[in-house]
């Protein structure tokens, strides 16, 4: 066998060379041993309340203090589990014309980190809320002696 050097060995053919590179990682590949990550499976039933975030109820009222005036925020009312890891805290609103709704903060972190974030804010009805019944369209809602009246009107815009 020649020796080649570095310029005679670069003008190889690509197949050559593909072939001893492919062949180099299948065999470093083959030598190593890793572990490969279990699949992570979806418990069935309900998430967990994770504590850290369960004991962050002062941070929740400080984020909502900062849309809402702190006269209009009562109790605490709870928490519930959205997801591992991601919590929501319900707390009573004392807001003129909002009886039976509830102020909500949804609270975060990372795995295996204590650093609470703060994702959403709102005002949600409770179960006592009074809330607007469905819509319904407007011609639906006509009593007999409207509905009479709105196609005496269609019928003279058809004729003019």
């Amino acid at each position: 066998m020649t020796e080649q050097t570095p310029e005679q060995s670069a003008v190889q053919t690509s197949g050559e060379n593909a072939d001893s590179t492919t062949a180099v990682a299948e065999k470093t590949d083959a030598g190593k041993v890793r572990a490969e990550p279990a699949a992570r499976t979806r418990r069935p039933g309900k998430p967990k309340v994770d504590p850290v975030l369960a004991a962050a109820v002062a941070l929740a009222h400080d984020a909502l203090y900062e849309i809402a005036d702190p006269a209009q925020v009562g109790d605490h009312l709870g928490v519930s589990a959205e997801e591992d890891r991601l919590l929501t805290h319900r707390f009573a609103a004392d807001k003129p014309g909002y009886r039976g709704w509830e102020w909500f903060v949804t609270v975060a972190r990372a795995p295996r980190a204590k650093l609470v974030t703060v994702c959403e804010i709102g005002l949600l009805p409770g179960e006592d809320a009074l809330i607007a019944p469905p819509w319904v369209p407007w011609l639906e809602r006509m009593n007999d002696e409207e509905r009479e009246a709105h196609k005496a009107e269609q019928a003279e815009a058809d004729e003019g």
